[in-house]
């Protein structure tokens, strides 16, 4: 389904909506910087089945089938997701349900970010392998995926997600994160302004980022509640690639708060 959200047209799934008129909590799913609903696989709607809360999973502008960025990226365009796209998205759905975020890699610095402000609906947010400085394991792991574009077979997979536009995507995500005046990107004084409970998730394998980032965000976060998770023979995908573990660790923290 579509929804037009400041002048964007946004293509979104709404899991088990029947939740919704019970005033059940929502999980509200963020996807990665070559992301969309669908590389999601089947995740959203487990982890919703299993809770019994509505889900609620869209691709984000520049993504999947929603409109595509009509100016050149520039590096606040997470900020504004988080703290423009989202609650508007929220609104034009008319959605007053509180809600929790479960966002990975650059979702899950969106969901850092829209913590930061201190949206009254928000229990908790599920961060996996997200980004809050620019380290150089995340200047190597970007120049990878920039890699893409020289395999027309990765091209040709990811085009099924996004709309034939995996090129276009690749090559605008990968230059503004690889642009010499972007390396001092970091987001750490807003960190400090999260106050919501945190369930933090990375693997040990991840190709964009090091522990630092969990541990940089537990330290500066102003939350009660902080939970680190640093999972062992794991990359940068935990849902996918130890389901079964993020499951759990998930069900947990949502039953908690």
């Amino acid at each position: 389904m579509q929804i037009e959200v400041l002048n964007k047209n946004i293509n979104y799934e709404i899991l088990n909506s029947e939740w919704l008129d019970e005033c059940r909590p929502l999980i509200i799913f963020l996807h990665e910087g070559l992301g969309s609903i669908g590389q999601w696989k089947s995740f959203p709607k487990l982890l919703s089945d299993a809770m019994q809360m509505p889900a609620l999973v869209y691709d984000r502008v520049g993504y999947g089938k929603s409109d595509y960025w009509a100016e050149k990226l520039k590096p606040d365009f997470l900020h504004k997701e988080a703290v423009e796209y989202l609650p508007a998205l929220i609104n034009a759905l008319d959605l007053p349900n509180e809600y929790y975020l479960f966002g990975h890699s650059d979702g899950g610095t969106i969901a850092l970010l829209h913590a930061s402000s201190l949206p009254t609906q928000l229990r908790g947010i599920i961060v996996e392998a997200p980004h809050v400085i620019l380290e150089e394991t995340s200047i190597q792991g970007i120049s990878m995926a920039r890699q893409m574009l020289e395999i027309p077979a990765m091209i040709k997979r990811l085009d099924r997600y996004q709309s034939g536009r995996a090129a276009q995507l690749i090559d605008d995500w990968t230059n503004l994160w690889l642009r010499a005046d972007v390396r001092e990107w970091e987001m750490l004084s807003l960190i400090k302004k999260i106050t919501t409970p945190m369930l933090l998730i990375q693997g040990d394998q991840d190709d964009f980022g090091t522990f630092q980032q969990l541990d940089i965000t537990a330290k500066l976060a102003k939350s009660e509640f902080v939970q680190v998770e640093k999972l062992s023979s794991c990359g940068h995908i935990p849902h996918l690639q130890q389901q079964d573990i993020v499951m759990i660790l998930s069900k947990k923290f949502l039953k908690s708060f």
